[in-house]
């Protein structure tokens, strides 16, 4: 298979260059709720550093530990809403083929540790009479079932449907020129 110039590859190469199908899929731009997502990005982010600060001072570790996972779920909201407000805002998620394929199969190793741990989860709740530890366990399992569920889909639903393929590459830069330069012929489309 031809390979994209080094220049092409390590360039993201964005949406708005290619005017065709590609503008249907991404979302429109809403001002307002990009704003409300920034806004509850900063409250979370906020929480997360103030529980962190607070969580120092506490002398029992097991402690420090559960309070301590609440604040990692408030930086993933953060990230969550940052991420929401990219979309509102217009911003493309598009990557490179080559990264695309690197997020698949590091998401597909992901996904096989957390439907993993889930039966792990289930074990040991089976086993467990100790409400406090149940109750712990089962906010796990519902956090890894949440997790397996949005590494599922997560290529699917932001980043899959504005990947740009080397095809799309090689069509913008030579499916309107006279001549095709040096794409290989199976890398771009006939002029209709």
């Amino acid at each position: 298979m031809f390979a994209l110039p080094l220049w092409a590859t390590r360039a993201k190469v964005y949406l708005h260059c290619y005017p065709r199908h590609y503008d249907v899929l991404m979302s429109k731009k809403d001002a307002e709720m990009t704003a409300k997502f920034k806004e509850l990005s900063t409250v979370e982010n906020d929480y997360a550093v103030k529980l962190e600060g607070e969580v120092r001072g506490y002398g029992n570790e097991v402690l420090r530990d559960i309070i301590g996972s609440i604040a990692v779920d408030s930086k993933k909201h953060a990230g969550l809403f940052k991420a929401c407000a990219a979309i509102t805002g217009g911003e493309s998620l598009s990557i490179t083929e080559d990264e695309y394929n690197e997020l698949v199969e590091s998401l597909q190793k992901h996904e096989s540790v957390e439907g993993n741990m889930i039966k792990i989860v289930d074990e040991i709740l089976a086993k467990t009479r100790d409400d406090r530890i149940r109750m712990m366990l089962n906010h796990i399992k519902s956090d890894e079932i949440r997790h397996h569920l949005l590494i599922r889909n997560l290529t699917k639903m932001v980043v899959k449907r504005e990947v740009i393929l080397e095809k799309d590459v090689w069509n913008q830069l030579f499916k309107d020129a006279l001549t095709h330069g040096h794409a290989p012929p199976d890398q771009w489309e006939e002029p209709e």
